[in-house]
């Protein structure tokens, strides 16, 4: 069964009106996607794509750089369905949207669907109707999408909240560590003390000598100690 992401305008777009709500529909099609959450990006024209939101298969809106969720949007589930709505449609908000989905080590995406008030440049969608026809991306594009996207599941993941035991992995990383240098420690010390205790002398050795008659025993230590 093949994979096929499609994004819709599902409302707010006969015509685009500033300030009104907008909302959008991604609809996904094949196994396992619908579980794997949605990333969510719009690109102005002539430059890189901006990265909105992702909002998880449980329906989470994941926070941003500052910790909140993004405040001029919103986002939900609706089955295998994932919809974006813009509160307050903005001229700022104008561009191409773009729906991706990160299932198996890969990125599906969606085909672009515009965005742009009525007279604005770069609208394409002069009589209301709510079919816009799609933009592809190029390849630097996407290579920026693919960098962003990995860029920021690493940092997120690297900011992510302790969950379970509440143990970080600096915890696997730092405990192995530190016992091993306690260990390197003892050994060293004890080194230290078999070294010291061979400079001991250890040749003593019994004297005898007569004197007169008599036999008189005296031990005699080593002047070099080992």
């Amino acid at each position: 069964m093949g994979v096929t992401v499609l994004i819709t305008l599902r409302s707010g777009g006969s015509p685009l009106t500033l300030k009104a709500p907008v909302e959008l529909e991604c609809v996904i099609s094949g196994p396992g996607l619908s579980d794997s959450g949605v990333s969510w990006m719009r690109q102005h024209r002539d430059s890189a794509p901006q990265f909105i939101l992702f909002i998880s298969s449980l329906g989470r809106v994941a926070s941003t750089e500052n910790g909140k969720p993004p405040a001029r949007f919103d986002a939900k589930r609706e089955s295998k369905n994932y919809t974006l709505t813009v509160k307050s449609f903005q001229e700022q908000d104008q561009g191409n949207y773009y729906c991706i989905v990160k299932h198996s080590q890969r990125l599906h995406f969606s085909s672009g669907i515009p965005l742009h008030l009525p007279g604005q440049k770069g609208s394409t969608n002069p009589k209301g109707s709510d079919t816009l026809p799609p933009r592809l991306m190029n390849v630097s594009d996407l290579t920026q999408i693919y960098a962003f996207y990995f860029l920021r599941y690493f940092v997120s993941a690297a900011k992510a909240p302790k969950k379970g035991l509440g143990l970080s992995c600096d915890f696997y990383i730092w405990v192995p560590l530190t016992s091993a240098c306690l260990l390197l420690l003892i050994a060293l010390l004890a080194t230290i003390t078999v070294c010291q205790s061979k400079r001991m002398c250890k040749c003593k050795r019994l004297v005898n000598f007569h004197l007169g008659h008599f036999l008189f025993s005296s031990v005699a230590s080593c002047t070099a100690c080992y």
